[in-house]
């Protein structure tokens, strides 16, 4: 490839001639991220397709230029353009450093992004060779990938990066793309409550992703919805790992889409699917879509790491409105979605999420380091007096087993309580009220 045609290329990406629309902060990220600045590690940026890391390392680059780092001093690639279609290896990599360094000649540390980078077999080494020779550079690296795409990564990029996982919207941040300015006053959630209600129901319903939130069509947000399934499935796993079957791999996705938050093996899956699929084939088609991030599978709380293992898990998808896109139901799933919906919250939260099972079952086990911090159910309506026994008991099981004085029931209707019992406390409070707080 020319340099000339690379620097054509690169022109349409670059903030070098002209500004660029960055779209709404995500300060969370960008605060994170500003920490790392200062490092020399490579910082990688992870996370489902579609879920905005390309624009949060844009708006990285716009900052720094707002800072007075120099425009020409920034050089964001995109793989995915068409025109590096016949040319992704490394050399490519060369190319278009040696192609920025003649045509810019810059002065003092480079920032450089490098999205979807798993494009480029072989990237890390490149990147490693930039740290090893301690280029004046700063990387980053997006992927849609927990490997980012390559066996390698680890050991190649081991103590020389840093890593941030994004996700789709959390509720906080779903209110600020509505144009909802949070106050931690209590007065104004009072007097917003009704707002606030009717944005969690919407917000469990259409879910996290930031073009879907400003999309206000519904027919094209489930079409946006159902195209970010396809290229998933289609991109970051069969074109990955090379699946010849894709009907069959799109059918065990469409299985797990209808029955999240449910507990299997892939044993299981295999007798209860109506498709024939072998068990080996089920096991390597989960895992490549969990390093894909389009599903991700709750182990059951035990002390003892193999029982962890060989024990039931639980699937949960990486949105709740993909969910509502493709998957076939014969309900609203109210439950089943703020159950989604709270573990995506739970997991930007604590180092790991378990669900507990004994006599009964709680949903999510929240564990920091070697200590218990949390006990949550989740159940969308507790009116009933059965249904409120069943959630209670089993937090008071689980209270008793951990030794913890307090839980938790997060409900998708209803008004807020406490429940005491014997020294052991439980809150119930409403889907809302509880995000408004994490």
């Amino acid at each position: 490839m020319e340099k000339s045609q690379i620097i054509k290329t690169l022109l349409l990406w670059n903030f070098w001639e002209r500004d660029i629309d960055t779209g709404i902060p995500r300060r969370g990220y960008l605060d994170k991220i500003k920490k790392y600045l200062r490092t020399d590690e490579i910082v990688t940026i992870t996370g489902v397709r579609r879920c905005g890391k390309s624009t949060i390392s844009l708006q990285v680059l716009k900052g720094l230029i707002k800072d007075k780092i120099p425009r020409a001093n920034t050089l964001y690639v995109n793989f995915e353009d068409p025109k590096f279609y016949n040319f992704l290896d490394v050399s490519l990599l060369d190319n278009i450093w040696q192609a920025y360094i003649d045509y810019f000649n810059p002065r003092g540390r480079v920032y450089i992004v490098l999205d979807e980078a798993q494009k480029i077999k072989g990237w890390e080494h490149w990147a490693r060779s930039m740290y090893d020779r301690k280029e004046k550079v700063k990387i980053f690296v997006t992927g849609s990938n927990t490997e980012l795409l390559s066996p390698e990564f680890a050991s190649v990029l081991t103590g020389r990066h840093l890593e941030v996982l994004v996700t789709p919207l959390s509720f906080r941040e779903f209110l600020k793309f509505r144009g909802m300015e949070l106050n931690p006053d209590k007065l104004w959630e009072i007097k917003n409550e009704d707002s606030l209600r009717n944005m969690a129901s919407e917000y469990l319903m259409i879910g996290g992703f930031p073009k879907i939130i400003l999309t206000k069509d519904e027919l094209m947000r489930r079409e946006l919805l159902a195209q970010y399934f396809n290229d998933i499935l289609s991109k970051d796993v069969v074109e990955r790992y090379k699946i010849k079957d894709m009907a069959k791999l799109k059918n065990l996705a469409l299985f797990y889409a209808a029955n999240f938050t449910r507990s299997y093996s892939f044993n299981k899956v295999k007798k209860v699917m109506d498709f024939a699929l072998s068990l080996d084939s089920i096991d390597r088609f989960s895992h490549y879509m969990e390093n894909s991030f389009l599903i991700s599978f709750l182990p059951r709380f035990s002390y003892s790491l193999k029982n962890q293992m060989q024990a039931h898990r639980k699937v949960y998808l990486v949105d709740n409105g993909m969910h509502n896109a493709i998957a076939f139901k014969f309900s609203e799933d109210k439950g089943k979605l703020l159950e989604n919906a709270v573990l995506q919250q739970l997991r930007n939260m604590y180092e790991e999420v378990y669900f507990f099972a004994e006599k009964k079952e709680v949903d999510f086990v929240c564990k920091d380091g070697l200590k218990i911090k949390e006990l949550i159910n989740v159940c969308h309506d507790i009116g009933d007096k059965e249904t409120l026994l069943r959630e209670c008991s089993a937090l008071m099981e689980g209270m008793k087993y951990f030794k913890l004085r307090e839980s938790t029931i997060i409900i998708g209707e209803g008004d807020s309580r406490e429940i005491t019992e014997n020294g052991l406390k439980i809150t119930v409070t409403s889907f809302y009220k509880w995000a408004l707080k994490r």
